[in-house]
């Protein structure tokens, strides 16, 4: 995979434009203005927005993680199944981070996560979800003989490593062969393909090389252009939104007076 493709997927699914990130910014403190206001928050309006902010780059970057994977699977000759693998007991739709075969009908599943951190309650649920999808590709692929692996990108973290060899260890279908995998550990054991994880590394290293100065920064709602442009494309597109900022509820009021308190951009959607 070349650098610059690369580069652009990433840039596409976590990095939008000025004008793009400024009309998100916006929508997401309008939508939910509790967030960022009231006395109970240490934190000013602005500050808990760049939060926010880095939290959404953080889940973004690992669906763009698996976007990559299954660009790079196709690469290495697999063919990739429909995500979307069926319903749970509820009527909840399942869907796998990834889903394969190989040239002999072996079908592969893996779970992605970025780093392995999780609190108790949210390890026993991830697994419980993994299970869950391995029995529904089960009855998707009656006789198949199934690969699935839990992978956690980040192999510095191994917070919950003895409790998934545990549950591995307690499987006793014979079609059925779990894994879990850290960093490198999936292109050696799984894949064979050590040069694959080599390159999503450089690729990793030479982009947050050329980020290294970027500085997450909210323009100011009250007086810049960039927030004044987004209040008026706003406005053009969703003018439900605009009635709420402007409205009389306690909560808008509020918001306005931490974000907006010389009202100056607010007069440009009068």
């Amino acid at each position: 995979m070349q650098y610059k493709h690369f580069k652009e997927k990433l840039n596409s699914r976590i990095f939008l434009n000025n004008d793009d990130l400024n009309l998100e910014i916006l929508t997401t403190v309008i939508n939910s203005p509790e967030r960022y206001i009231g006395l109970f928050r240490v934190t000013n309006a602005k500050t808990k927005l760049i939060q926010n902010l880095t939290q959404s780059h953080e889940i973004k970057f690992g669906d763009f993680i698996e976007d990559i994977l299954t660009e790079y699977i196709a690469e290495m000759g697999y063919e990739n199944l429909d995500k979307n693998i069926g319903f749970d007991e509820k009527g909840d739709r399942l869907n796998s981070d990834q889903i394969f075969k190989d040239k002999s009908n072996f079908i592969y599943l893996i779970e992605q996560k970025i780093r392995d951190d999780h609190d108790s309650t949210k390890k026993r649920g991830q697994y419980a979800n993994f299970i869950k999808k391995i029995r529904t590709i089960k009855e998707k692929y009656p006789n198949h003989k199934i690969i699935a692996s839990m992978w956690f990108s980040d192999s510095w973290l191994r917070k919950n490593r003895k409790y998934y060899l545990e549950q591995i260890a307690n499987n006793t279908d014979d079609l059925v062969k779990l894994h879990i995998f850290y960093g490198d550990e999936i292109f050696i054991n799984l894949f064979n393909r050590i040069d694959i994880w080599g390159e999503l590394i450089s690729h990793l290293r030479q982009n947050k090389s050329e980020r290294c100065k970027d500085i997450l920064s909210v323009p100011d709602f009250d007086t810049s252009t960039e927030i004044k442009n987004a209040l008026i494309k706003l406005k053009r597109e969703n003018p439900k939104l605009i009635k709420k900022l402007l409205s009389d509820n306690p909560k808008f009021v509020e918001l306005r007076k931490e974000l907006f308190p010389t009202g100056a951009n607010l007069k440009a959607i009068l």
